[in-house]
């Protein structure tokens, strides 16, 4: 019987904490949208919005994951549905399904640091620091608001940009050096809230692991930095030069609405996680790049 029900658990987050899961002796489900096996997991085919039956005798904890991909796309008034309602109506389908059918179960949800909004500032947000306006905001705000209609209060992590060798964010940074120079997008200045995806795993474990935790946590490395200064750690890794910056406009050109991801962004703490002793085992950017580009290796 299940313990831990993955949502999502196709995606980068979630094969990584699926294994892990599975090492750690737990007995784990995936629900997927499509017909796909996990060594590490049993497989429940849903629609996106309703899980199908399950027993839930032994279920401790729904993990919400599910998401289409924020930078995969232009954002398209099409795509802006698809990532709302990929993230919010499903969230909003596992809470209907836990209070029927698992209510003795947690959520343990991802929201992300959208939540703040993009901007110039460079203030250190935790996680009393107000919501912004723009649509991440919006988005992750109803996203969050979906999550606490489950019936125990759920754990919320507010993730950062995730950095794992496996996928994700990292490879796209890293074609930004593919012939030997680097650059960074305009104006350089944006905080740059970053995590490395074995820290986004053990909180997630960490979370199942204490049933006593509820409410939002920043999940993000405790040292937030600027796009240039992240663009320099990367480019003094490599032993490359770095070139002047991608021009704000050229980058609205080629990526439309999506392009304020790029530049602008939000310098966020996780002032719960570490107030209430979780131990990052990457908490410093150059740890970070050296594991990532060891991989790389």
């Amino acid at each position: 019987m299940v313990e831990v029900l993955l949502a999502g658990g196709s995606g980068l987050i979630g094969e990584a904490l699926g294994k892990a899961l599975a090492e750690a002796g737990y007995t784990v489900g995936v629900l997927t949208r499509q017909r796909k096996s996990f060594p590490f997991a049993e497989t429940f085919v849903w629609d996106g919005l309703h899980p199908p039956r399950i027993d839930t005798q032994k279920l401790i904890a729904v993990v919400q994951l599910s998401g289409a991909g924020i930078a995969e796309r232009r954002w398209t008034e099409a795509y802006k549905r698809t990532l709302w309602e990929s993230r919010v109506e499903s969230t909003r389908g596992l809470t209907a399904w836990m209070r029927t059918y698992a209510p003795a179960a947690r959520l343990i949800s991802a929201s992300a640091i959208g939540y703040y909004g993009a901007s110039l500032s460079q203030e250190r947000l935790t996680e009393e620091s107000p919501p912004g306006q723009d649509f991440l905001a919006g988005l992750a705000q109803a996203w969050e608001k979906a999550a606490q209609e489950s019936p125990k209060p759920p754990v919320i992590f507010r993730i950062g940009v995730v950095l794992s060798p496996a996928g994700g964010a990292w490879p796209k940074l890293r074609q930004a050096f593919r012939f030997g120079i680097g650059t960074y997008s305009a104006p350089g200045l944006q905080g740059f809230s970053w995590v490395h995806i074995a820290d986004v795993v053990e909180a997630f474990l960490w979370a199942i692991r204490h049933p006593e935790k509820s409410g939002v946590y920043n999940l993000t490395a405790s040292e937030p930095v600027s796009a240039k200064a992240f663009a320099q750690a990367v480019a003094q890794a490599l032993h490359y030069p770095i070139l002047l910056p991608i021009p704000e406009s050229l980058l609205h050109l080629l990526f439309g609405e999506i392009a304020t991801t790029l530049t602008r962004g939000a310098y966020v703490v996780p002032h719960r996680l570490l107030a209430e002793g979780f131990a990052f085992r990457y908490p410093t950017l150059s740890a970070a790049l050296a594991d990532l580009l060891r991989a790389a290796k």
